[in-house]
């Protein structure tokens, strides 16, 4: 729902409602998950009837759900009233669940080992269909997950907009509460953007994908449409924790002979001093490009060898892998499938 609580109430009253009226619908959608009008059980079915023509309750309809036996990781390909898709991750650890939400259809930043952008930026989400993933997540563990990381489908802060709606919609007392400090942001470097965001005087935390530690190597990554000069991006981020206060966290995608040798790996380690950030390493997803990851062996020498460097760095242990769970797999499979894959 893109009405917002203030939105709601005023819907409520157009319709002749008494106010508590909005109270109630909210208890469904964020306390209870609902996502029909049907599950409402205390309203009158005229006001139900009366809303089904106004708005939608739940903007997401699930059309494919994989469940990974092995960690529980679950992921969801959602058709948007348009047709078109999107993705959203649910991730399961020993008392912590996360859910991985998408802010585009399709991304226009085409990373060259995310399937994301394979077909470039279709549209924007809406706040309601970025907000509704989460109530997706948490319908499934019966209770509000416990982090969001936007680090789904799209790039975050070309859709800042929508994005500081939604996230502001589920941090209110009326909806689920959440703690800013329980919500990640993740950019491939936008600057303008990361600057916008450490001046809306959030404490949402941000990480960068950097992947590379010089312009020369990101640009065989990134392609120009979207790449900032990592100089740029740097002072960027410096600005923002100035502004925040929060800690950056540096996500490194480890490629086998390409950005995972000493020395390029002493270089990280002077980038994640100078901003004073924590590393987080991810062994490079091989479903999704024909770039592959060191051996799970190098992968824990370079957290060692940055560790030895002084830096807070960790390795992130892949979720979901029998499920399609990087980002863009199985909308393109699905895609696919359909006759509608992407170039």
């Amino acid at each position: 729902m893109d009405l917002g609580t203030s939105g709601l109430e005023e819907l409520v009253k157009s319709l002749r409602q008494p106010s508590f009226r909005a109270k109630q619908i909210l208890e469904w959608l964020f306390g209870r998950f609902a996502n029909s009008y049907d599950e409402m059980t205390n309203l009158p079915s005229a006001l139900k009837s009366a809303l089904a023509e106004q708005v939608r309750p739940f903007a997401l309809t699930v059309i494919d759900c994989l469940k990974d036996p092995e960690d529980g990781t679950i992921k969801w390909l959602s058709e948007l009233e348009d047709g078109n898709t999107i993705e959203t991750v649910l991730i399961r650890v020993p008392g912590r669940t996360t859910v991985c939400i998408s802010t585009q259809v399709g991304c226009p930043v085409r990373c060259v080992f995310c399937a994301s952008g394979r077909g470039g930026l279709v549209r924007n989400l809406t706040a309601g269909e970025i907000i509704d993933q989460v109530i997706l997540a948490c319908r499934e563990v019966g209770d509000r997950v416990d982090n969001i990381v936007v680090m789904g489908m799209g790039e975050p802060l070309l859709n800042l907009d929508a994005l500081a709606a939604a996230l502001d919609g589920i941090s209110g007392e009326d909806t689920l509460g959440f703690g800013a400090r329980h919500i990640t942001i993740s950019t491939s470097g936008i600057v303008p953007g990361i600057r916008r965001l450490a001046e809306m005087g959030r404490s949402w935390n941000l990480a960068l994908s950097l992947h590379a530690v010089n312009d020369e190597m990101r640009a065989q990554i990134i392609p120009p449409a979207t790449r900032f000069p990592l100089e740029e991006i740097f002072s960027a981020c410096e600005y923002h924790r100035t502004l925040t206060g929060r800690m950056l966290t540096l996500e490194y995608a480890l490629i086998k002979d390409k950005n995972d040798s000493r020395e390029t790996l002493e270089a990280l380690s002077a980038i994640a001093h100078r901003l004073r950030a924590k590393v987080n390493l991810i062994p490079c997803n091989p479903n999704a490009s024909r770039l592959t990851a060191p051996t799970m062996r190098r992968c824990y020498e370079a957290v060692d060898f940055l560790t030895d460097l002084g830096v807070q760095a960790t390795l992130r242990h892949s979720h979901g892998q029998g499920i399609l769970a990087a980002c863009g797999q199985l909308r393109q499979k699905a895609e696919a499938l359909s006759g509608r894959a992407e170039n």
